[in-house]
């Protein structure tokens, strides 16, 4: 997988010790269209090494939840912290997205997809006859019957028994909010669970836009805890918001599949909550406690404009100029053409303007 930084001199890689699977998952949808576009193909090989990586990672698991923390060289222990939010996120994603855009590489991402989500399900969900649906968060705890870091013998198959333990976290991340979009998107192309993972994908979103109603100023903390009850409850760690896209992306990809008005309806509270507590003459401030909306900090994220902005800007855009069935989103918003099996041959140059 790749390391966070390079030595200017070309001296070596540094990984700083690890990576976690969002760094190492990224970047494949642009580096795809990068040699489609450049019909070059060298630009497909890092991402189809580091899938090849991430694929091997999982069969020595025994698991298609990878920890939050991988080795720079490759591999993982059987324990630490495994999440839909921060530094595991767009790692799911980009396997639902990469098998979209490029046929080619529907029967190993898309494989490595359904398997993600199988487990996700039985590991990570939280169902709504125990409240709200959320996607909790999970620690993984070794495997059973060995301690944390055990292995089986060298070449040994695994046995079904050997899966890892988890032991679910009672939060959720407004990143892992995506996750909506991300059932939604997958669920659209023949699959046997489609209408399973549509049903999903609306309760993870209404879940998203309890994160905004329950506070003070209608805006959603960095994070909601579910310890002690079903009802999400803000963390004062967490009390802060910094304009996070991933509910009204969630949002604009239900209102696109499914034309239910309450999405529209859900982002446009959200959009005037932001009207009404943060903006200011030159942008969309952060605030420092969602229930008390007075404080205000000085910051606006670029994510705000690049994603959340153009997310509830599409959301309201009635001539859909972005269709769904013909472009895939990467992390930061950017639209990306899907293309066929022959394109990468077959296409002409685009011609410029």
């Amino acid at each position: 997988p790749p390391c966070r930084r390079r030595s200017p001199r070309g001296a070596g890689m540094h990984g700083g010790g690890g990576v976690n699977p969002a760094e190492v998952g990224t970047l494949s949808l642009e580096f795809h269209s990068l040699a489609r576009a450049t019909k070059r193909p060298e630009f497909d090989a890092g991402p189809d090494d580091v899938r090849r990586r991430m694929a091997a990672t999982v069969t020595l698991l025994n698991s298609s939840l990878v920890p939050l923390s991988l080795k720079s060289s490759g591999g993982a222990h059987p324990s630490g912290r495994v999440s839909l939010g921060a530094m595991g996120d767009s790692y799911y994603e980009y396997l639902a997205k990469t098998a979209i855009l490029d046929p080619r590489l529907r029967p190993t991402a898309g494989a490595m997809f359904k398997a993600a989500l199988l487990e996700i399900e039985q590991q990570l969900l939280v169902p709504r006859e125990h409240g709200r649906t959320f996607l909790a968060e999970a620690s993984m705890n070794g495997r059973r019957g060995r301690p944390a870091g055990g292995a089986s013998a060298a070449g040994a198959p695994r046995a079904p028994s050997d899966k890892p333990l988890f032991s679910k976290i009672l939060k959720m991340d407004h990143l892992a909010c995506f996750a909506g979009g991300m059932l939604a998107v997958g669920a659209q192309h023949g699959g046997e669970f489609d209408r399973e993972y549509m049903t999903l994908a609306e309760r993870i979103g209404e879940t998203c836009y309890e994160f905004y109603r329950r506070t003070t100023s209608g805006l959603s903390p960095e994070f909601m805890s579910f310890v002690g009850g079903s009802d999400p409850k803000v963390p004062r760690n967490a009390a802060y918001n910094i304009g996070r896209p991933e509910a009204v992306e969630t949002f604009f990809i239900m209102w696109y599949y499914t034309r239910d008005p309450k999405w529209r309806e859900m982002g446009w509270e959200v959009f005037s909550s932001f009207e009404r507590h943060a903006r200011t003459p030159s942008g969309w401030a952060a605030l420092k406690d969602v229930n008390n909306p007075a404080k205000l900090d000085d910051k606006m994220e670029s994510f705000v404009l690049a994603e959340t902005m153009k997310y509830l800007f599409l959301l309201f855009d009635s001539s859909y100029p972005i269709p769904l069935d013909k472009y895939v989103f990467n992390t930061e918003a950017h639209p990306l053409g899907t293309f066929d099996a022959s394109a990468f041959t077959s296409a002409a140059p685009p011609k410029r303007r």
